[in-house]
């Protein structure tokens, strides 16, 4: 006699009618802990009248991965995407459609387009070092995240475009951002979604605007965004300037959501663990020698594997992306469990990356678990999924890890910093960055007259593809 499936386990507790609403948007991570110590890696909670469920661990990422665009549906998950841009744009459009954006933005982060924006990264990395001078204090996010938006910029649109904007452009994509609403009808004109449209029209005029200037005016040798705009399809069909435009929102979005608060928690990671800050001061010496960074090359980046490491513990241990949604499109059993059309699925970065039975030591800081040259390492296949996976994995992954591999690195050669704020995540269910203020005290450091080394020989033994015309 075959087994009958049953619900998941639900959590405990949750209020009439709102279920655990309130629960999650004061503090989601820990309702979602307590959901696995409760529940084990499968479980369910209701908000207000949606029932979330919840797979936790490698196997059940795997799966959500595996069965999105199938069984699972991203398109309906984030109905707010569609606001923000286009109900016909890139992971919500139709396969066919998507397929066909996706064979545009894939090769700008391929190695031969990546090594043109490690001098850019440097570049501003430096312009940051000559605005904080010798010494002082700095709040994390409100520095860093105008650094990373000015290389998104400068990357993407070019020198001029980033100059002649400044850091409005930073202000119009936080506004822009504030269209990301989970819970409220989309069509209710709170402020903050009355402001993410009125940026989304600014800009478009802007972008629109810059696209035939670009057309009017080319720039040689072709920069980032004239060869977005001279690029067609697959197939030879021109790509419309909307299209081109929510393109490259898109990038600069997602970058500055997540890239703004991983290098944020990167460098708090850093700077509480002074042993492994100074084995990448080590790696850093060894790589860059005496040299400011500012002629910093993709080579020396890639080579950088110590720092590789910390940024891929920091993303375990702080994933900005601490939940993905995706909406069941039939019913399915998952290990025993009755999932059905309409539930909600969430996978949890935030807990799966602290799950005893996947990581050693889970709660600590140990970027050498992920070294798989000292034949310790025992990283199990969707284990680290701070970027998503499958199909839809952030195209922009490689970009995100070199930049702040670049930022981190010239930090750390120039200046010794010590933390003044207790570290915490920012209350609620928005982006999960360091909380305001988290303030870095630092001062210029000495750095001792060096040699580099020999870069090619130390790129060639990290696996740098630069003959291989793949991306690392």
């Amino acid at each position: 006699m075959q087994a009958v499936a049953l619900d998941p386990p639900a959590l405990d507790g949750g209020l009439p009618l709102l279920g655990h609403l309130t629960n999650f948007f004061r503090d989601p991570v820990g309702l979602l802990r307590e959901g696995y110590n409760k529940c084990g890696q499968i479980f369910s909670f209701r908000m207000g009248g949606r029932r979330m469920v919840v797979l936790l661990g490698p196997d059940n990422n795997r799966f959500v991965f595996q069965e999105t665009d199938k069984l699972l549906s991203i398109r309906e998950s984030m109905p707010f995407f569609r606001k923000m841009f286009a109900p016909d744009f890139y992971s919500f459009a139709e396969m066919e459609e998507y397929l066909r954006q996706r064979a545009v933005i894939m090769p700008r982060f391929k190695a031969a387009a990546m090594k043109q924006y490690v001098p850019v990264m440097a570049e501003e990395t430096m312009a940051l070092l000559h605005r904080l001078g010798d010494s002082g204090e700095f709040d994390l996010i409100p520095t860093l995240g105008p650094v990373v938006m000015d290389i998104a910029a400068h990357s993407f649109m070019g020198r001029d475009f980033k100059q002649k904007l400044g850091h409005e452009f930073f202000d119009l994509f936080r506004d822009f951002s504030g269209g990301m609403e989970f819970v409220l009808p989309l069509w209710l004109p709170t402020k903050k979604m009355r402001r993410s449209q009125a940026a989304k029209r600014k800009l478009h005029r802007i972008l629109g605007d810059w696209i035939a200037q670009r057309r009017a005016n080319p720039v040689e040798p072709a920069d980032f965004f004239q060869d977005m705009i001279a690029t067609t399809y697959p197939d030879g069909t021109p790509i419309p300037d909307d299209k081109i435009i929510n393109m490259i929102l898109l990038l600069v979005w997602a970058g500055h959501e997540t890239t703004a608060g991983q290098v944020s928690w990167a460098l708090i990671d850093i700077l509480q663990n002074a042993e492994y800050r100074e084995t990448l001061r080590a790696e850093i010496r060894t790589i860059l020698g005496s040299a400011s960074g500012a002629d910093m090359s993709w080579e020396q980046a890639i080579a950088m594997q110590k720092m590789d490491l910390s940024l891929r513990e920091t993303e375990r241990l702080h994933p900005v992306a601490f939940t993905m949604i995706r909406k069941a499109a039939a019913d399915f059993e998952r290990d025993g469990y009755q999932v059905k059309k309409g539930d909600w699925v969430l996978l949890a970065p935030s807990v799966s990356h602290r799950m005893a039975e996947v990581f050693d030591d889970p709660d600590g800081y140990n970027p050498e678990r992920f070294n798989t040259e000292s034949g310790e390492a025992k990283v199990e296949s969707n284990s680290l999924i701070g970027f998503g996976g499958g199909m839809h994995r952030c195209a922009g992954v490689n970009f995100a890890r070199m930049e702040m591999k670049v930022l981190l690195a010239i930090l750390l050669q120039r200046y010794d910093m010590e933390l003044i704020d207790e570290p915490r995540p920012i209350a609620g269910a928005g982006t999960y960055w360091p909380a305001q203020p988290c303030r870095v005290r630092y001062r210029r450091r000495k750095v001792e007259e060096a040699a580099p080394a020999d870069v090619a020989a130390l790129a060639a033994a990290a696996g740098c593809p630069a003959h291989a015309g793949h991306a690392s």
